[in-house]
């Protein structure tokens, strides 16, 4: 007999041993818990349910909201174990997902359907979600990696009089800063924030709260300042950022974002900057560094195809409004 039921802490690892199963999306119980401790007071909405049989979980939602949504849209996830398919798990979920989304007042639903199954996107279309972006991971191999290849890159960032440095020395604690670090890290956070809905991932969406931006920066329980590198212009100016983060139980480096400034774009920087945490991840020992790409942001892609970065499998963002 299944039973469905709310999430609690002691579900932690099975439910990410679902995730890997159903998603392929690679994660430990305590990571779970411990993003579930992070999440900031504004996030007003993170609700689990679980499908067992026996003690065994089948299968899972979680729906939240989810800075990477559409504004007023609650982001969707539904899982059942690949051994469970076929048994009604997913439509007793789906119902359930959907009811508790309508009674928080959700404009819509974004789920995030992983590429290499079209069984999973003909699910979601069957109950009204369309295609709305394309997504996918990149990967490096640092280890027969040769930054000499690009030495022409770096040398005409140079003749620009462009500069690289990064926030080494700056304490990004945010407890007991002195005005200067206070100042450097309020610019930094906010050029960041700039940047980020110059993308494709967030054009049109709101600017995040400087208190997310340090969240995907990890500066409130992992800082790396010396990860999170700028390209400076002659004069000084901010023409741009690269920066690094790291997941303790995966063993690759992550590229979180390169961005340039408007005024800065199309003078050939990015790769340059870039090569600035690759080369910070393989002084770390790191063998691979992973990112992830919108499809439609090509200048992003041809910069990492001439790196030698590999696509993996992706996803597609599909959308449902409601009622």
């Amino acid at each position: 007999m299944t039973d469905l039921r709310p999430f609690t802490p002691a579900d932690a690892d099975a439910f990410a041993a679902l995730q890997l199963a159903a998603l392929g999306r690679a994660g430990s119980g305590e990571d779970l818990l411990a993003a579930d401790a992070r999440r900031s007071p504004a996030d007003l909405l993170r609700r689990r349910m679980l499908v067992s049989a026996g003690g065994e979980v089948l299968g899972g939602t979680q729906l939240q909201t989810w800075a990477f949504s559409p504004p007023g849209f609650l982001h969707a996830q539904l899982m059942v174990h690949p051994d469970a398919r076929g048994q009604g798990h997913g439509r007793a979920l789906w119902q359930d997902l959907l009811a508790a989304a309508q009674q928080a007042g959700a404009r819509g639903l974004h789920a995030d359907v992983p590429d290499p199954d079209p069984a999973d996107r003909d699910w979601a279309a069957r109950r009204g979600f369309t295609v709305h972006a394309h997504r996918f991971a990149s990967q490096l191999d640092l280890t027969h990696f040769d930054p000499a290849a690009f030495e022409p890159q770096r040398q005409a960032a140079q003749a620009q009089g462009v500069t690289f440095t990064d926030l080494s020395g700056t304490d990004l604690s945010g407890t007991d800063l002195n005005s200067a670090d206070e100042a450097t890290l309020d610019r930094y956070l906010n050029f960041v924030a700039d940047r980020l809905i110059e993308t494709p991932d967030l054009a049109g969406h709101p600017r995040w709260p400087l208190a997310q931006v340090r969240e995907i920066l990890r500066l409130d329980h992992d800082p790396r300042p010396d990860w999170l590198v700028l390209a400076l212009g002659p004069d000084g100016e901010w023409l741009g950022t690269t920066a690094m983060i790291r997941f303790r139980s995966l063993p690759f480096a992550y590229n979180e974002l390169t961005a340039l400034h408007p005024q800065a774009r199309g003078r050939g920087l990015a790769l340059p900057l870039k090569l600035q945490v690759i080369e910070r991840a393989r002084r770390e020992g790191f063998t691979t560094m992973r990112t992830n790409n919108h499809s439609l942001n090509a200048p992003m892609l041809a910069v990492n195809r001439r790196l030698g970065f590999a696509q993996q499998a992706g996803r597609f963002e599909m959308h449902r409004p409601l009622p």
